[in-house]
């Protein structure tokens, strides 16, 4: 008798157990786990094509490996469910990343970027509405270098340049099924993100190149960040100057004796230009010389950015030459160097 008893009570607790841990499933359940492809569009003006001179040292470019997918309420913006991709593959249509991410059939936003970016940044990660890449501002000890820079504007405003992101936003219905489907895009294609970063190449003429020993400079005018639900979407109103070095080539001595000229050029990326800031869109060279001296130029560059060379093939090719003024009682040095470490502050203003 006990030991009927204690069968049944045994058999009572499985069954209760089953019906607390267990849910109920039916058969035609829909699956929640789903296929995204993301196809790079590694055709980047002045980086992977479209240099102005094949010769020139060109900025350096890195693959992305990982990418962040995130589904968002189309109401509220916020994060529903995102998956971090790393599986890589490439055909005969280009790059892809790919991987997989579980959503409950439904209406969502998509939104997929390349992570990892030490430069370029990303901001409200959480919301698909105020989501910005961004760059912050430079370290302490490249603006002792910027000397004529720093009486002009906030030190703060003086930022990287970006590293290339690459983004796509799409609105997304996914449908009930039973089985795993495959994202896709409302006209059945797979995902295509391209980078929200431009590149432009600039290039001037210098003479006197052999009494440089480095140079740096910022251009001003340019959008701190943009919102990666959208292209273009420049955040403003809150311009930045952008930091980055320069280089020189075509090294050639004048028949006169009068010093060395040489191409001056580099290639910088920004999330933009603001088109309201057209008044302080400039150019700011520092010019260090062999006896610690220096000079500095300084050029409107705004005009610029409506001809349809820059508009089209981003080329900011300025028909200018920069005379450097040899410094009394000094030895060339032979031309620039690179780095920064030998620079003094820089003391005058030219204005051009």
């Amino acid at each position: 008798m006990k030991k009927h008893f204690f069968r049944t009570w045994m058999v009572l607790c499985a069954w209760m157990m089953l019906l607390t841990s267990c849910e109920h499933r039916e058969l035609s359940d829909p699956n929640t786990g789903h296929y995204v492809r993301i196809y790079l569009d590694e055709e980047i003006k002045n980086v992977t094509y479209g240099f102005y001179d094949e010769s020139l040292e060109k900025p350096e470019y890195k693959r992305p490996h990982v990418m962040r997918v995130l589904l968002t309420d189309p109401e509220s913006g916020s994060v529903v469910s995102e998956r971090y991709l790393q599986n890589q593959g490439e055909d005969e249509r280009g790059y892809y990343i790919d991987g997989y991410i579980g959503a409950e059939a439904g209406t969502y936003n998509l939104l997929a970027y390349d992570f990892g970016s030490a430069v370029t940044l990303i901001r409200n990660e959480q919301d698909y509405y105020r989501m910005q890449a961004y760059t912050n501002p430079i370290n302490d000890y490249y603006l002792q270098y910027l000397p004529s820079s720093r009486h002009e504007m906030d030190e703060k405003s003086i930022v990287y340049q970006p590293e290339h992101l690459f983004h796509v936003a799409s609105p997304l219905v996914i449908p009930k099924t039973n089985k795993i489907d495959t994202l896709k895009t409302a006209t059945g294609d797979f995902f295509t993100a391209h980078s929200v970063v431009k590149s432009y190449f600039f290039q001037i003429r210098i003479k006197g190149v052999e009494w440089v020993k480095s140079a740096v400079s910022t251009i001003s005018g340019m959008a701190g960040a943009t919102y990666l639900h959208g292209c273009d979407q420049l955040v403003t109103p809150h311009p930045v100057n952008l930091f980055f070095t320069l280089n020189y080539t075509n090294k050639k001595s004048a028949r006169d004796g009068s010093g060395s000229t040489a191409l001056l050029y580099a290639t910088f990326n920004t999330f933009g230009k603001l088109p309201e800031e057209e008044s302080v869109l400039t150019l700011n060279f520092e010019f260090v010389k062999p006896d610690g001296s220096s000079q500095v130029e300084t050029l409107n560059l705004t005009w610029m950015f409506d001809t349809p060379i820059v508009r089209d093939q981003q080329h900011l090719l300025v028909d200018h030459e920069i005379v450097i003024t040899p410094p009394e009682n000094a030895v060339a040095s032979g031309g620039m160097t690179p780095g920064v470490e030998g620079w003094q502050d820089v003391e005058g203003d030219v204005e051009i």
